[in-house]
């Protein structure tokens, strides 16, 4: 639904409706003392962030002004998700009442809600640059910007549905998502179940995360240099060694500092290689449309990762990691099979 919105009426109008609808949740959510409320909160904040702010409006915005560039824009745009895993917690404590802290943050959402009015630009064309700086002349620009839009418009969800890029990105780059949650969300139990000190293992987290703000910029570099589907390969086989080390995790500091290691420069890859794939293999505007069914297939194979958990046991964490070490082997084969387009 909001890449359909993106699609009608760009990425602007977006980011200043997310903010401010964003800004409104985070204080009710603050403020309320019913338990419905409450919990309505958690949910509807996590659909509308996780899917206009995450997702939509930066990766629609990065694919549209750098099209050839993508993978060192991302490199550099996406190096926000691993700074807040490593600072946001530090800053939630250091405000205390966490009723103010969540007033905060949705003030913040509404300043650049305010800001995205005059800072967000759709195209480059529009304020008179051209993709990714080219020094190709303004008219021949708006051009080929017409003959782009004109072919996405054509995208229908049926011919997406067709393509087998859409089903081998979707699963293929969300089993490797999903691995990313698996490694996150249980880092430092994991961590703690092996004899790790709990100071050491919330340490290790933020040390990972720092980590990931580099790993943005390496996987950028990987993408820019290697072809989208390499760097993909590339993590792929990433992962299976960080499953590995934490599968056979045997309490040492060196393991753990591995651990840090591999994990956290997993955390900056998987924002970038996502949409740069379906940049790369669907177009500058085609991106938008066919994000429209592959963002919900992502999503839904990612989401598992905290089902097999939660099935398999937190006692058991040894055996989801095995899990995930087969589905990022999946992944790898399915990446494997995407037809990337030949550079222009």
């Amino acid at each position: 639904v909001f890449s359909i919105m993106a699609a009608k009426w760009g990425s602007r109008f977006m980011a200043v409706l997310g903010n401010f609808v964003c800004g409104v949740l985070c204080i009710i959510f603050a403020c309320t003392t019913n338990i419905t409320v409450f919990l309505a909160m958690v949910v509807i904040l996590t659909f509308v962030s996780g899917n206009i702010q995450l997702n939509v409006v930066p990766n629609n915005i990065m694919n549209i002004w750098f099209p050839k560039k993508k993978g060192l824009a991302l490199g550099w745009a996406s190096m926000g998700l691993p700074l807040c895993t490593a600072t946001i917690i530090v800053i939630l404590s250091a405000i205390g009442n966490p009723k103010t802290a969540y007033i905060i943050l949705g003030i913040l959402c509404f300043a650049v809600g305010i800001i995205s009015i005059f800072w967000v630009k759709n195209t480059p064309e529009e304020v008179g640059a051209t993709p990714d700086n080219e020094p190709i002349d303004h008219e021949e620009a708006l051009a080929l910007k017409a003959k782009q839009e004109e072919e996405a418009k054509h995208m229908t969800i049926g011919m997406i549905a067709k393509n087998r890029n859409t089903w081998l990105i979707g699963f293929g780059h969300g089993f490797l998502w999903m691995t990313t949650i698996g490694l996150v969300s249980n880092f430092i139990p994991r961590l703690l179940m092996v004899g790790t000190d709990q100071n050491v293992a919330l340490s290790m987290l933020t040390i990972a995360a720092l980590i990931g703000i580099f790993g943005s910029y390496v996987w950028g570099w990987l993408d820019q240099k290697l072809t989208t589907k390499t760097a993909s390969i590339i993590y792929g086989f990433w992962y299976l060694a960080a499953l590995l080390i934490m599968i056979f995790h045997n309490g040492s500091m060196v393991m753990t500092i591995l651990a840090a290691i591999f994990v956290g420069f997993g955390i900056g890859g998987i924002g970038n290689l996502i949409p740069s794939i379906i940049g790369t293999c669907f177009g500058r505007f085609g991106f938008i449309q066919a994000n429209r069914l592959i963002a919900p297939i992502n999503t839904a194979v990612r989401s598992t990762a905290l089902i097999i958990i939660g099935a398999v046991g937190t006692a058991n964490l040894t055996h989801s990691y095995v899990i995930f070490f087969v589905a990022s082997a999946v992944a790898i084969l399915l990446i494997t099979f995407i037809k990337q387009p030949q550079a222009d």
